[in-house]
């Protein structure tokens, strides 16, 4: 049996792990998953960044409009990515990402990440100076 859904049933929040942290604020969030993988909607206005960080899951995102910037392993060099491209993190990978002016973007990941989920207690996402 397989299940439909659209973005609109989902509900638009910022990502509760980054709160407090510069220019995170305009990056904005809807989440669908099942037990074994998730999909994220961005959708960023005017421009944000995620700090270098790792997890577990393993992660795809396909940027769909606008610019990114990325970087990926202990290296800081940076990739710049647009509409079509996609960028793979391997699980534990150190990685970060500069959205640049409005930016929208799918992600997927597996195994589901928790922490993006409200109120969840156990923390998941580990910054670059922790």
């Amino acid at each position: 049996m397989g299940y439909y859904h659209r973005w609109e049933e989902f509900p638009q929040k910022g990502i509760s792990y980054l709160k407090g942290l510069p220019n995170t604020e305009d990056v904005k969030i809807r989440i669908m998953s099942t037990a074994k993988m998730m999909m994220t909607q961005v959708q960023v206005t005017g421009g944000g960044k995620i700090p270098r960080h790792y997890h577990e899951a393993e992660q795809l995102m396909i940027i769909q409009k606008g610019k990114a910037r990325v970087t990926t392993g202990k290296s800081k060099e940076t990739h710049n990515l647009g509409p079509g491209d996609i960028w793979v993190v391997p699980s534990n990978e150190l990685h970060g990402v500069e959205y640049v002016g409005d930016c929208e973007a799918l992600e997927i990941v597996s195994p589901p990440r928790p922490d993006n989920f409200s109120e969840y207690v156990m923390k998941h996402t580990f910054f670059e100076e922790e």
